[in-house]
């Protein structure tokens, strides 16, 4: 197995509004654009993630973006993001039925921002949200997924989480493949898998890095090096550029031309 074969590439769907409104033709033109860019990729990595309205901005639901990106016959594993701070428990279990119907392989639940319009729904956490769907067996027909850390503080702190069993943790931009390795020992007695996320080191992406206080320095100049080190350690990476497109594509190609 390749390392390329262990590489999922995460993609914002097009944004609702243009300058503060609804304007058809442009969401289908950007709706075209995604699905471009997702076909492009899809010939170099094993799986597409897609998250659901990022910063609380509204955006195509991350089920409906992944269910174009299947329709249109894109066959890699497919997954998407669920924010519960926009949804009840109704509207959650409406959501998995189309991811599974749909064929989405994954969903990761998380808290999510809160959103840029309206109020909040939250009244559950991430982790009591997994337990219900569990409950109600949504489990036995995809996989459910819950974010995680970039590194272990308080190793106590997480019991709750392991003790839902998710089918595996998705971690925030990582930096240390130490911490990784600590995350994985963590899970491992639990069955829960690692996916580690790592964002694109760009000079367009190194923005996003300083608003999250992610320093790269240690894979900056050798990124493909340390991916390959983080797949080796994980089930999966998680790769993600959201200032730039082209410079993660330059990204997975690079990974694709060393056969890592």
């Amino acid at each position: 197995m390749t390392i390329a074969s262990k590489v999922l590439f995460e993609l914002n769907p097009p944004k609702l509004l243009t300058n503060e409104n609804f304007k058809l033709l442009e969401l289908d033109s950007q709706i075209d654009k995604f699905v471009k860019r997702a076909q492009k990729l899809a010939e170099y990595v094993d799986g597409l993630h897609i998250t659901d309205s990022v910063l609380g901005i509204p955006r195509v639901s991350s089920v409906n973006a992944a269910t174009i990106l299947r329709k249109s016959g894109i066959k890699t594993e497919l997954s998407c993001s669920l924010r519960i701070s926009d949804r009840n428990l109704i509207t959650i279990f409406q959501f998995l039925s189309e991811a599974i119907r749909n064929n989405i392989q994954r969903v990761l639940i998380l808290k999510g921002d809160n959103p840029c319009y309206g109020p909040s729904m939250q009244s559950l956490t991430a982790t009591e949200v997994l337990r219900i769907l569990t409950l109600y067996r949504f489990n036995e027909h995809i996989k459910l997924d819950l974010s995680f850390p970039n590194r272990i503080v308080n190793p106590s702190s997480f019991e709750k989480k392991l003790k839902v069993k998710p089918h595996a943790f998705v971690t925030q931009s990582i930096s240390s493949l130490a911490d990784l390795r600590s995350i994985v020992d963590l899970a491992r007695p639990y069955g829960i898998k690692i996916i580690a996320c790592i964002l694109c080191p760009s000079e367009k992406n190194r923005i996003s890095a300083q608003n999250i206080g992610l320093d790269w320095s240690a894979y900056e100049n050798h990124p493909v090096h340390f991916i390959s080190d983080a797949a080796m350690i994980s089930e999966k990476v998680l790769l993600c550029s959201p200032n730039s497109f082209n410079d993660g594509l330059d990204l997975v190609k690079e990974l694709g031309k060393n056969n890592l």
